[in-house]
């Protein structure tokens, strides 16, 4: 049976992206910083199944995840499929409680170089961020062009 994961990437107003750093004992990329999520329950959709792990790791509730890529995966553990959410977090950092993992942090595209991550997550974080910017600039344009 194929493993499935749903993972979520929250974001902030400066563009910094909210990693986890998984324990050294964890079963799946011990001390490694990668995303919060997790396994998919039978009958379960990807995206009740990020909102459930958000829920259980963060002690949040997501507001509108958005559905950004899905990909097979590969480690020296496990293989499967994994279903890949962003969300703009734009509440209290105050009001979420690490509940797995051993830290956290909010880090910029430009710092998780210095970060014990797998490559793959790497080049997530920059599509995410160049995805952000396009985003951003088309939204500009529309708003501020007087000939749109």
């Amino acid at each position: 049976m194929e493993n499935k994961a749903a993972l979520i990437i929250l974001y902030d107003r400066e563009k910094k992206f909210l990693l986890q750093h998984r324990t050294k004992d964890a079963a799946v990329l011990p001390d490694y910083w990668a995303f919060f999520g997790g396994g998919m329950k039978k009958g379960e959709t990807p995206e009740d199944a990020v909102r459930r792990e958000t829920y259980e790791e963060l002690n949040y509730r997501l507001q509108a995840p958005q559905f950004f890529t899905e990909q097979d995966f590969n480690t020296d553990a496990i293989e499967g499929h994994m279903y890949v959410y962003i969300e703009a977090f734009d509440g209290s950092k105050s009001a979420l409680k690490l509940q797995e993992g051993q830290g956290w942090g909010w880090y910029k595209a430009s710092e998780i170089d210095k970060l014990k991550m797998i490559d793959y997550d790497r080049q997530l974080i920059r599509s995410i961020d160049r995805y952000l910017v396009e985003k951003t600039d088309a939204n500009y344009g529309k708003r501020f062009n007087p000939d749109c």
